[in-house]
């Protein structure tokens, strides 16, 4: 597992040590400049539910008031385009708005990447690992890396001056040997279960997303290195990022396995702070 947050392919480990060290100590440049923010992605981002007000997405799918995407356009003062939408796939067949390129598409068509884009972020892929696990781990990972990094290459055309990155998931399954996660977090009660198929899907994906970012020469971001599975799915009432299946907490999330409220906001600053550390 990568020990930084965040890392841009094209970058030296120097410049790469700076960005880290500016992300965790805080640091912020004197002055932002004004602009899009534009996000793309999955359930995760976009996070609708009954918890709180769903918004129509520029896509036209609902998205949560206070998701992911709110907090970096908050913390940053851009303006939040949110394509995010629940069920989007890279590679297995689905509606134009509901898939990675057909989100790029039309965040071209409308505008939403343009000369004043700032910032665009591609949090996406957790679908295609469960409706394509059929297929041979090879085959998703070159379907993968195909279409994210043609949806990035558009964004970067549409918009050539704007900061772009992968967003990785947070952890649901522990780092060490055992590979625990946290499938059940009701009352108090955690109990660590032994996850290693899941851990080996999870990296999977990571490197799918570190591989796309890599090819098109954007940051990838490493949420977790910040929410790992004792502060996500293993983690307190009222503290935990992630939601876990069967969670009694529930005030604190929209959807289950997704983040809750302080989630998405401690991953929100975490990806506008890395956007920060670019200036």
């Amino acid at each position: 597992m990568q020990n930084n947050v965040v890392r841009r392919a094209a970058l030296p480990v120097a410049a790469i040590a700076t960005m880290a060290a500016s992300l965790l100590s805080g640091g912020v440049a004197d002055a932002l400049p004004a602009g899009k923010y534009v996000a793309f992605g999955d359930s995760f981002p976009a996070n609708p539910g009954q918890a709180d007000p769903a918004v129509p997405g520029r896509g036209g799918c609902p998205v949560s008031s206070s998701n992911i995407g709110t907090h970096v356009a908050a913390q940053t003062g851009l303006e939040l385009h949110d394509y995010s939408c629940n069920g989007t796939t890279v590679f297995m067949p689905n509606q134009p708005q509901k898939s990675i390129i057909g989100q790029v598409d039309n965040a071209i068509a409308q505008g939403s990447l343009s000369h004043d884009t700032q910032l665009a972020t591609f949090f996406v892929g957790a679908n295609d690992t469960m409706q394509g696990a059929i297929l041979p781990v090879p085959m998703q990972d070159d379907l993968y890396n195909k279409n994210l990094t043609e949806a990035i290459r558009k964004a970067q055309a549409a918009a050539p001056q704007a900061r772009i990155m992968v967003i990785g998931y947070p952890a649901f399954t522990s780092a060490d040997e055992t590979h625990y996660a946290c499938p059940i977090n009701s009352n108090g009660f955690a109990p660590h279960i032994p996850a290693g198929l899941l851990n080996t899907v999870e990296m999977n994906l990571q490197k799918r997303q570190e591989r796309a970012a890599a090819e098109t020469g954007v940051g990838f971001v490493n949420l977790k290195e910040v929410s790992n599975i004792d502060v996500a799915m293993c983690g307190a009432d009222g503290e935990r990022q992630v939601s876990a299946i069967l969670d009694s907490d529930t005030s604190s999330y929209n959807m289950t396995n997704h983040p809750t409220f302080h989630g998405s906001q401690v991953m929100g600053t975490t990806i506008a702070n890395v956007y920060k550390s670019t200036f």
